[in-house]
């Protein structure tokens, strides 16, 4: 898809506040200033801009209801946009009360609305959902999914799912769960990692699936090989024969790998032995989940298990799509929104966010126009060319300096994508 003269989409975080304290929430550690976007604001974006847009995605970071100008933010939309545009709606649920729901839903005022429940045990969605009334979620879930089934069909009804190690084996049967409510779809998302806990809760791993199956012999050697190996090349530099072949075994492999396009992270192969074991039991939640998706003929989008360097993109350059800061920054995408640590390639990294504009002063389309955005855009269209991926390289995981902060890569790219879990697909936007 080529780049265009506007934004086809606009996702607006309507306010970065929320009711719950989540376990893999980025509030837990960020420092951004909890904030409602301003509601003139709101009503010149629209003014100026809703009737130039295929879709409208009302989310961010924090909870849409919170915000108390939300109803009238819908009403605005409907009155702006085009009859054949969208507005979908992520929420966790919990203000979507009955009396609310009749509001929007009744005579729907979005064309799609997802919950966030990543199970439907009560007990265990309280620990993941810190501050929330998982009864309440799951009663005015369905709720809502009453009035989709008696409207026909009127507006799209969704469920969003944040899997980790501890609740990927619920999957199926909250597929069937969803499936008996009449849910439309399902977005299933890997959780992202901001802290190396959470990445220890994750159930992916971060080296492309074609050098890690050939590299998978090397997992039984353990650490011994890399120490076995460089003594060996160093003894082979003085003419000393320490051999057992382990030198041979890694290049040999190393060669392979190259031979198709990929290199292999060898320290980071060895730390993830007990990733990839699980990723097999994931890889067999997903079909088993997907099976039952297919025949109750619902939309089941599930992440991939392991990334592929040679099959990236950035989905909000590939869908045209602007972000909206709940101040009124215009930024790159989701995760470059905001400042916040995050874990990848056993490292921590440092993410600045990523602005190219403040719409409080610039018209959107100026915004959207700028050399900087539109050379942003324009190197990730292309993606797997322009962007390293440094799952696959062991500097990465020795702690390069490219990989400190997001500033630069190591191919000179202002802003680095290269360890995006969106690019792969591991972690999933709705747009």
């Amino acid at each position: 898809m080529q780049d265009s003269e506007f934004p086809e989409a606009l996702q607006i975080e309507v306010t970065n506040r929320c009711n719950f304290n989540c376990l893999m929430c980025i509030r837990r550690v960020w420092s951004a200033k909890p904030l409602d976007l301003d509601f003139n604001l709101y009503r010149k974006i629209a003014e100026s801009s809703f009737s130039r847009i295929d879709r409208l995605i009302l989310y961010g970071f924090g909870e849409p209801f919170v915000n108390p100008n939300f109803l009238e933010m819908l009403k605005i939309a409907k009155k702006y946009l085009r009859r054949e545009a969208t507005i979908s709606v992520s929420t966790n649920g919990s203000l979507l009360s009955p009396r609310v729901a009749d509001k929007i839903l009744k005579r729907p005022m979005v064309d799609s609305i997802s919950f966030s429940i990543d199970t439907f045990n009560v007990e265990k969605l309280s620990r993941i959902r810190v501050g929330s009334k998982p009864s309440a979620i799951i009663e005015n879930f369905r709720y809502a999914a009453e009035i989709r089934k008696k409207s026909g069909g009127n507006f799209k009804l969704g469920a969003e799912v944040v899997i980790t190690k501890d609740n990927f084996g619920e999957l199926p049967q909250l597929v069937r769960n969803f499936a008996e409510k009449c849910v439309d779809y399902i977005l299933v998302s890997h959780i992202v990692p901001y802290t190396d806990e959470l990445f220890r809760d994750s159930a992916y791993v971060m080296l492309s699936k074609p050098p890690l199956e050939i590299a998978l012999p090397l997992l039984e050697r353990g650490s011994d090989i890399i120490r076995e190996a460089t003594l060996e090349a160093l003894g082979k530099a003085y003419g000393v024969n320490l051999g057992r072949g382990s030198a041979e075994i890694v290049m040999n492999l190393w060669n392979k790998a190259e031979e198709t396009g990929y290199w292999i992270n060898l320290p980071l192969l060895l730390r993830s032995k007990n990733k990839v074991e699980m990723t097999k039991q994931v890889e067999k939640t997903f079909r088993e989940s997907a099976k039952i998706a297919y025949e109750h003929q619902l939309n089941l989008r599930l992440p991939n298990l392991y990334p592929d360097a040679k099959d990236r993109a950035c989905p909000y350059v590939d869908k045209n799509t602007m972000v909206i800061r709940s101040d009124g920054m215009a930024a790159a995408c989701l995760e470059f929104m905001y400042a916040h640590p995050y874990f990848a390639n056993a490292h921590m990294k440092k993410i600045y966010d990523v602005l190219f504009g403040d719409l409080r002063k610039e018209k959107l389309e100026d915004v959207w126009g700028k050399e900087k955005y539109v050379n942003f855009r324009e190197i990730r269209r292309n993606f797997s060319e322009n962007i390293p991926w440094c799952g696959d390289c062991p500097f990465s995981t020795l702690k390069c300096f490219f990989t400190e902060t997001n500033l630069l890569d190591c191919r000179a790219n202002a802003y680095g994508c290269s360890e995006c879990l969106y690019s792969v697909n591991l972690a999933q936007c709705n747009l």
